[in-house]
């Protein structure tokens, strides 16, 4: 007997070693992918992340007989003054920004300069981000900084005329928009064709339609594309078209005429808010400097700033944009000087103005993204810690404890700067939401992981927050156009206390069921080796907490040991407790989200349920994990059960915040 229960334990070391050394590859595979993707959307000017250099579809002059360049949409559309505007070369462009940028540090040194923009104070560089959000998604222009860009655009309009700058973010509204400008470039290619003054050689046509192909894939594939080209008439078209389509591409029709709008440099300038208010009163609007150059002396407005400082800001910023229009970079350098000091004297408050460590701080969080790499940590602190669950390594523990409590110490210094930087709460918007779900999650597995490292289920409180951090982060860094990371005053309906408790106690509640998934899904994971190495009889009926979650830490057998510290506990009875108790955990959370937001919902809307599509799908995952503990009572095998209806409560929940959020309109919108 001895030999064979030798070679049957020899073979499940194998498929385990096989196992883990397949996740640890694709994790690493996964981590590198992630780096060299995060890398070059943050740093690398190449062609993913820098908007392509024009739209117009025409040949080049030379091109075409007797040098007549045929009609496009481009040259149909483009205005007069930027027709004969005179724009700067790419290269004295990019000498222009190397000098800005990196040589004289100009925008670290607006970045002391506060904006009032929708209701807050900011720094200037996250104001920048915030509007090139706007216009451009997730594209650098060039692969220059937001605030180079914008200020760009403000004074040095006629490079962006027909350059491809226009953000659109469905593909589907992509496509349809290429489908009407290929039909365009056909039909003006049929023009040439029968026309003899203007007649293409074969050679000239494929070149044409070269070119024509070439600027729809990269319209494609990056999503941006010029504002010319939306200004033609069948685009135009297309676009009222769409416009009425309130459920499928209204809203994107919505974005790219606020995009348009906005790349105006008189709209650019009329959202530049620099001069805080001179009375002193903290409600009073800000001004743009234009405003102040534009006013009488004897303006009410205004009649708190002295004669000579008004004097000298009106010259600072006439200097300022005149630079910048002449691509002076020293001389731009000198005027944002002069202005960071200037400005800062209108009035010195700290409740009006912010500080000069705020402003910067806020531009470090922003220029960093937002922390969201923090990712990084928890992905790879999930490798040692998976390592332990499988060979019960104590030197792969502690490693992968470290490096866990980094991750967590690192998204909590996120999450503090964000507190810190928006003197509110973070829990109003998606990105805040998302993203302080997670860290609930981090500290309370952190917390779990110190009080029961001794126990059997030590590592999987740490391996389920570490893989709701990853996933969580890792959506904020990718995906900043659907997980704004805009900061916003919070919403007046979202000041009542109930509401404040309601929100956060739902948010550590989907980050516990998401940890339950995640634990579940490693307990199929389980079965389906031990299926695989060919168990045979009825071993799955022992591979469940016999006493529940909760009670397995609590109740002891006459040793004096827990259920789960018995020395024939399982594998799959420690991924069963550890899940229990996650589900038991978030029930009761949920159930008090729910109710503490019927709460609220009858001081606020004058009835405790509405069924509003929130509403219906937060309940929707309290009663899955409802089915869940009476399936405990029902059926034999308990821990399979408890592992599906675990993953099938994380999908609901999932649908909840990101299927309900994005598509379906309700009370709950904001949220």
């Amino acid at each position: 007997m001895g030999q064979p229960l030798l070679l049957v334990r020899r073979g499940q070391a194998r498929v385990r070693s096989l196992l883990i050394v397949a996740v640890a590859a694709t994790m690493t595979l996964a981590l590198l992918s992630g780096v060299r993707t995060a890398d070059a959307q943050a740093y690398e000017p190449d062609a993913s992340e820098t908007a392509p250099a024009g739209d117009a579809m025409v040949p080049e002059r030379s091109a075409v007989p007797g040098g007549v360049v045929p009609d496009s949409a481009a040259t149909r559309a483009m205005p007069s003054s930027a027709a004969h505007a005179h724009a700067p070369s790419q290269d004295e462009v990019d000498q222009f920004a190397d000098r800005i940028i990196e040589e004289l540090g100009t925008l670290e040194l607006l970045d002391q300069l506060a904006v009032f923009d929708r209701g807050r104070v900011v720094s200037f560089d996250s104001f920048a981000s915030s509007m090139m959000r706007f216009i451009s998604g997730p594209k650098r222009i060039d692969g220059h900084p937001p605030a180079f860009t914008y200020l760009d655009m403000t004074y040095r309009p006629e490079r962006y005329m027909d350059r491809a700058v226009i953000y659109v973010k469905k593909k589907v509204i992509r496509g349809r928009i290429a489908r009407v400008i290929e039909e365009a470039g056909r039909e003006q290619l049929q023009q040439l064709r029968t026309d003899p003054r203007r007649a293409l050689t074969p050679e000239q046509e494929a070149e044409f339609q070269r070119r024509v192909d070439e600027r729809l894939y990269r319209f494609m594939e990056y999503g941006v594309i010029s504002p010319v080209l939306l200004r033609d008439p069948a685009v135009a078209d297309l676009m009222d078209e769409m416009s009425r389509d309130l459920l499928r591409t209204a809203r994107a029709v919505e974005e790219i005429s606020g995009a348009m709008s906005l790349l105006n440099p008189e709209r650019l300038k009329s959202r530049l808010m620099l001069l805080p208010p001179p009375s002193g009163d903290y409600h009073d609007r800000w001004h743009t400097i234009d405003e102040l150059a534009a006013a009488s002396f004897d303006d009410p407005e205004y009649i708190g700033i002295p004669a000579e400082l008004r004097a000298d800001l009106t010259t600072a910023w006439r200097s300022f944009a005149t630079s910048w229009g002449r691509s002076d970079a020293d001389g731009v350098h000198r005027a944002a000087t002069r202005l960071a000091d200037l400005l800062h004297q209108v009035n010195e408050d700290p409740d009006i103005y912010p500080s000069t460590t705020r402003l910067e701080l806020e531009s470090w969080y922003f220029g960093n993204r937002h922390m969201t790499w923090v990712w990084l940590f928890y992905a790879v602190a999930l490798v040692p810690l998976t390592l332990f669950v499988a060979f019960r390594w104590p030197g792969a523990y502690w490693v992968g404890l470290g490096l866990f409590a980094v991750a967590v110490l690192g998204h909590t210094a996120a999450f503090a700067i964000r507190w810190y930087i928006s003197d509110r709460f973070p829990n109003s918007n998606m990105f805040e939401a998302v993203t302080t779900a997670a860290w609930f999650g981090a500290v309370f597995g952190l917390l779990v992981e110190v009080f029961i490292r001794r126990l059997p289920i030590r590592g999987l409180f740490a391996i389920g927050s570490g893989a709701a951090g990853m996933f969580a982060l890792l959506a904020a860094h990718r995906l900043p156009l659907w997980l704004d990371p805009h900061i916003s005053n919070r919403m007046p309906v979202l000041l009542d206390m109930w509401l404040y408790i309601h929100t956060n106690v739902i948010i550590f509640a989907y980050a516990l069921v998401f940890m339950a998934a995640v634990t579940g899904f490693m307990y199929l994971a389980y079965r389906l080796i031990r299926w695989l190495q060919g168990a045979e009889g009825d071993w799955w009926r022992n591979e469940y907490a016999r006493v529940g979650g909760a009670a397995s830490l609590i109740m002891t057998g006459p040793d004096g040991r827990t259920y789960l510290e018995r020395p024939k506990t399982t594998l799959g009875q420690v991924l069963d407790g550890t899940t229990m108790i996650l589900v038991e955990v978030s029930f009761i959370l949920l159930w008090a989200g729910i109710v503490m937001g019927a709460i609220w919902a009858d001081h606020s809307w004058g009835r405790p349920w509405g069924w509003d599509p929130k509403e219906v799908f937060s309940l929707n995952t309290f009663l899955v994990f409802a089915v869940l503990i009476h399936a405990r009572f029902k059926t034999q095998d308990k821990g399979l059960w408890t592992a599906i209806i675990a993953i099938v409560g994380a999908a609901v929940m999932l649908f909840n915040w990101v299927i309900i959020n994005f598509t379906i309109a309700g009370l709950h919108s904001y949220a």
